[in-house]
């Protein structure tokens, strides 16, 4: 039990890594989106491809970056659910809740395990490219 107990508070240590960067990574999202915002109210004369060409740049990394994020925190998840699959095949015992977390966890990250954090990434890129490249 008392390694059972290490690794509840190792996942929640890191629950608490992967929340802070959920909010950076919508701060950047904003940042991005208000840039791209400054950008489509400039008249014709003063926007360029070169601008548009950094801001695209500047939203895809801060979308990447969000979607690198959101695999390492699910990545919590299932490397936990892992080392409860290791300790019940080391033969020792678990509580019913880290039994049912590693049924419920194991595998691999990937965004279709979380398709409204999909749709969010997705409506976020639209979000800061339409006013960069279509006009008002």
């Amino acid at each position: 039990m008392e390694l059972e107990m290490a690794i509840w508070n190792i996942w929640s240590m890191n629950r608490i890594t992967g929340a802070i960067t959920t909010l950076a990574i919508i701060i950047a999202i904003w940042i991005a989106a208000r840039f791209a915002s400054v950008a489509s109210e400039q008249n014709e004369e003063n926007k360029n491809i070169g601008g548009k060409i950094i801001l695209t740049l500047f939203g895809a990394s801060v979308i990447g970056g969000g979607i690198m994020s959101n695999l390492m925190s699910q990545r919590n998840w299932t490397v936990t659910a892992d080392a409860f699959n290791n300790m019940k095949n080391a033969g020792m015992d678990l509580s019913p809740a880290a039994t049912e977390f590693m049924t419920t966890y194991s595998g691999e990250p990937s965004l279709l395990n979380t398709p409204l954090a999909l749709v969010f990434f997705i409506t976020a890129f639209l979000i800061i490219l339409f006013p960069i490249w279509f006009k008002k």
